[in-house]
């Protein structure tokens, strides 16, 4: 996880530099809207900001569906030990009454 934030923050610091070095006013067209004499920067951070807010959203639906299955593995495991251990009960007390019927046969 540090070694993630270390890449991100590294990946802000050029987009930054970047963004600075280029921070002359641009023309802007998206679909039929135009957005005149807007500078590079702003252009350039929206842009990282909205990438990196959709990176967020889609890892954190990973860590969700992770986090939801996990759960559900917990409870399998609890629910699966409980049955080994009663599996074990009932075998050591079969294994009683075979003891108890053979030392009573002799």
């Amino acid at each position: 996880m540090q070694v993630y934030l270390f890449f991100v923050l590294i990946i802000a610091i050029l987009v930054s530099i970047f963004a600075v070095q280029n921070a002359t006013p641009v023309d802007v067209r998206f679909f039929n809207m135009t957005f005149q004499q807007i500078s590079l920067v702003m252009v350039i951070m929206s842009s990282f900001t909205v990438g990196a807010l959709a990176a967020f959203f889609l890892g954190l639906t990973k860590v969700i569906r992770s986090a939801i299955k996990l759960r559900e593995m917990t409870l399998l495991n609890h629910q699966l030990k409980e049955e080994m251990e009663r599996l074990r009960n009932d075998i050591s007390k079969q294994r009683e009454c075979e003891n108890t019927n053979t030392v009573n046969q002799n």
